[in-house]
């Protein structure tokens, strides 16, 4: 997984002002990464500080994403199923195997 700069800007753009469905989806993300092993604070204590220890992104922000499947250890699919705004990544093919 690379790091797609509009991604990321998005992301904090969607943070710094949520609508109601972002916000919701991005609760339901941060239960999940609360809870997961992967997840390290820079500063012990601070929310603020918390990062994914798989792809070093700032949970914060993270959870706003608006791409379907950005969490590095898919552990978003299941709540991510309910939010119409969030699309799924299409399927890229290799044109060499048809």
């Amino acid at each position: 997984m690379g790091f797609n700069i509009k991604v990321i800007f998005d992301a904090w753009v969607a943070a710094a002002k949520p609508t109601p469905k972002q916000s919701e989806l991005a609760q339901k993300r941060l239960d999940i990464c609360i809870k997961c092993p992967s997840r390290k604070e820079i500063v012990s204590g601070k929310k603020w500080s918390a990062v994914c220890g798989e792809c070093g992104c700032p949970i914060s922000k993270k959870i706003f994403s608006q791409v379907y499947d950005e969490c590095p250890l898919h552990k978003w699919l299941d709540v991510e199923k309910e939010f119409e705004h969030i699309k799924p990544k299409p399927i890229k093919r290799d044109k060499t195997l048809f």
